[in-house]
């Protein structure tokens, strides 16, 4: 009896510790649910790569007004969740930051109008030349986007083939590098280039000319011949120019990209540029971060006062200019690359650099020393060597100041100067849908440097990155070295696979040399939002999702890690979200 007493009191005491237990936790739940505002938005039951090294992996994310407020498990969101909350279900969808492009020109959006030339062969071009012209009668210039240099000898193309479809309309053709043009006779006679007319900067921006009679072929090299030309035809227009880059933007969203760096208004005052920027953040209307630069090409100018004065101008939520870009040299399909050695097919020359060296270690050391990030296009390894050359003066020279420094495109790299990006804190930027076998990496490159340059220096993220440096992804659009893409997925596949991911491949060759260069899709990932948004100045804010970053995220119809690299760009964005607004949703996610 007495044992049956001492357990029923045994049982009782337990029963009122767990009923006391239980109505403490329903309690201290409820409080604190009630302490906790509802989220605007809430995405729960998916697959969340954060980005964040701790936390790389979750379930759900709330987002009140531009905040991400919870990162982690499905269970741990609901009390997020409150009667106004727009709850998606993912269902096992991946989630991620949102693309940061950290080279890209949106401004360029107009040079894209006209035919469509992305052909291997010119027949095909210039038949979509004449259906263009043909269609648009009332054009006064007659234009196009996308030529191939692999269609072309290194003389470049010639204005008589297009003289043959249109000879009573100027015709200007921009070439998929954005680096050349090809006009035909009309529009060499509007502006007046002839055979005296002296080349914008001899030796890197000129008018290929006959070698016998020293006339104008219709083949015009760099931006400064370009526009020389095209200033005396038929500038953009503002409106054409708002309404191009408004529907850039919007594609942008559709890639998911979220933040942008403008690496070079160009066509237009730079000032007029921001301020078109700045018009569509006051509407309400702009899809994406912007962050600019000035762009610097000439070297008798001095570029420090034109970018303080930016960075006085514009520096809105949305909308700011904080970096000097550096033009060091061109590209090796015009033999503007500066090399370190020879040109393989012409031996006279290894490329000219835009900016000389001496001047280049000035300017960075100056900007170094005010705070004013650089960015430079260095396309050839000698152009590389001579920028890095400069910020390790400016470093010697300031060695407290933390100013960022990126070098951008660095097709060709040697080994000695692979380790000096982490020694030196240089971001490396490449337009990594370039790495493929195609034609013009495996056949102008080649042609113009030769198989040891191209097979040994090409491209070589995987090598800066396991030296420590930091690499990050632009594609430069709309400058291409074969195909003309902004879609970040297209870029992370091809650093991933280096295989040909659209258009004409090498089949003897299907991974595009070295193929120890190809990188893992963490790699590639981190590349392409919190490495970037390091670029941007904006790594604090955006680039991984954590609490109180802002909620700049994208919704994917599959998992990355879960499907053959050779699919990735094939994978849907289904949501875009930039400052915890939608600015793409696919039409069949709901």
């Amino acid at each position: 009896m007495l044992k049956q007493s001492m357990l029923l009191r045994l049982v009782l005491v337990l029963l009122l510790i767990a009923g006391g237990y239980f109505t403490y936790q329903f309690f201290n739940k409820k409080s604190h649910s009630s302490t906790i505002a509802p989220a605007n938005i809430v995405l729960r039951g998916g697959k969340v790569f954060t980005v964040e090294e701790r936390q790389q992996w979750a379930e759900a994310v709330a987002v009140r007004g531009d905040t991400i407020v919870y990162v982690g498990n499905a269970e741990g969101v609901e009390p997020f969740v409150g009667p106004n909350t727009k709850v998606v279900e993912l269902n096992g969808k991946m989630v991620l930051p949102g693309f940061v492009e950290s080279h890209i020109h949106p401004m360029l959006s107009w040079t894209t109008l006209g035919a469509d030339l992305q052909f291997d062969d010119p027949k095909a071009m210039l038949a979509a030349v004449k259906n263009y012209a043909n269609a648009n009668p009332k054009d006064v210039v007659v234009r196009g986007f996308g030529w191939r240099y692999t269609a072309f000898p290194a003389t470049g193309p010639k204005k008589e083939d297009i003289d043959k479809i249109v000879s009573d309309r100027p015709v200007m053709l921009v070439a998929i590098d954005g680096h050349s043009a090809w006009v035909n006779s009309k529009a060499l006679e509007i502006a007046n280039i002839t055979a005296q007319t002296p080349d914008p900067v001899p030796g890197v921006s000129r008018f290929e000319r006959d070698p016998k009679t020293g006339k104008p072929t219709g083949y015009v090299i760099e931006v400064a011949a370009m526009f020389q030309l095209l200033a005396a035809l038929a500038p953009p227009n503002p409106e054409e120019m708002l309404t191009t880059l408004q529907n850039s933007l919007k594609a942008f969203s559709k890639a998911g990209i979220t933040a942008v760096f403008d690496a070079g208004i160009i066509g237009m005052k730079e000032e007029d540029g921001f301020a078109m920027y700045q018009s569509l953040e006051k509407a309400g209307t702009l899809p994406v971060r912007v962050v600019g630069a000035h762009y610097y090409n000439n070297p008798k100018e001095d570029p420090l006062p034109i970018i303080k004065e930016l960075r006085r101008r514009f520096n809105s939520e949305l909308v700011s200019a904080t970096t000097l870009k550096i033009n060091v040299d061109g590209g090796d399909a015009q033999y503007t690359a500066a090399m370190l050695k020879p040109y393989a097919d012409k031996p006279n020359t290894s490329g000219d650099l835009i900016i000389p060296a001496a001047i280049m270690t000035a300017v960075v050391t100056r900007a170094h020393a005010a705070g004013i990030n650089t960015f430079s296009h260095a396309f050839g390894d000698r152009a590389a060597r001579v920028y890095l050359d400069a910020v390790a003066a400016a470093r010697a020279s300031y060695p407290k100041n933390k100013t960022r420094h990126t070098a951008s495109h660095i097709m060709y790299l040697t080994d000695s100067d692979i380790k000096r990006f982490k020694l030196l804190d240089v971001s490396a930027q490449f337009s990594a849908q370039w790495a493929m076998p195609d034609a013009a990496n495996l056949g102008v490159a080649i042609d113009r440097l030769g198989e040891q340059v191209v097979s040994t220096e090409f491209m070589r993220i995987g090598s800066v990155a396991a030296a420590g440096g930091r690499i990050a992804f632009g594609t430069d659009w709309p400058a291409a070295g074969y195909y003309s893409t902004f879609k970040p997925l297209e870029a992370i596949q091809v650093a991933i696979t280096r295989e040909m991911i659209s258009g004409r491949g090498t089949p003897k060759r299907p991974i595009m040399p070295p193929a120890s260069e190809r990188i893992t899709l963490e790699q590639a990932l981190r590349a392409s939002t919190i490495n970037s948004a390091y670029i941007l100045g904006m790594e604090d804010r955006i680039g991984s999702l954590r609490v109180g970053k802002r909620a700049d995220l994208i919704v994917l119809n599959k998992n990355l890690f879960d499907i053959p690299p050779q699919d990735i760009s094939k994978t849907q964005i289904l949501l875009t979200l930039m400052n915890g607004k939608e600015t793409f949703r696919d039409n069949a996610f709901k």
